[in-house]
């Protein structure tokens, strides 16, 4: 099979499922299966619908000892929500693509707050014009960590999240939030 038909049905495969990561298969009709094999990489990327671009509500909740560690030390909580889409196959979309993620950075927002509470990311953050170089959904990873303005160091261990836009836009996020002692024990 030579370069060109394997990314043919790379792509037919990616507009069949979605491209995006850590979310299921949705059900998909005979006639959206497969693209035709001798269409152009172009062709079989128009395929794929647009991305859905919406807010998202989080709340950051705290346990009991991180609440109490946090004011301890005078600290806040610090939750950055980035924005990324993976590059379509052109020249142009791969060299905006990071080196590291291989994804296109579309724009990031940093909120603060004093403790537990919600957080609302509105939209606007997104570069809107990089969103043609992107195929698939927007990608959303939200990242809760100690502020770092009166410890060096990051204070609370939370999980990571990561899903489509699309997604996280559906749905009311909760980030629950610990020491690190409390996560070795």
């Amino acid at each position: 099979m030579n370069k060109k038909t394997l990314t043919l049905i790379l792509l037919a495969t990616i507009a069949t499922v979605g491209c995006a990561r850590r979310e299921e298969a949705e059900p998909v009709t005979a006639s959206e299966q497969v693209a035709p094999a001798a269409a152009s990489e172009a062709e079989a990327e128009k395929l794929v619908p647009k991305a859905t671009i919406a807010p998202v509500n989080a709340e950051i909740t705290l346990s009991p000892q991180a609440q109490a560690l946090l004011k301890s030390k005078s600290e806040k909580v610090l939750v950055v929500a980035t924005y990324a889409g993976d590059p379509r196959a052109s020249e142009q979309a791969q060299k905006m693509a990071d080196p590291v993620s291989g994804m296109i950075k579309l724009g990031e927002n940093k909120q603060t707050l004093d403790g537990a509470g919600k957080v609302v990311f509105e939209d606007d953050v997104i570069d809107k014009a990089k969103l043609d170089a992107i195929v698939g959904e927007v990608q959303l990873t939200i990242n809760v960590t100690s502020a770092k303005t009166a410890a060096s160091e990051n204070l609370l261990a939370c999980p990571f999240y990561w899903k489509t836009l699309a997604e996280a836009g559906r749905e009311q996020i909760k980030i629950a939030c610990t020491t690190f002692d409390e996560v070795k024990e």
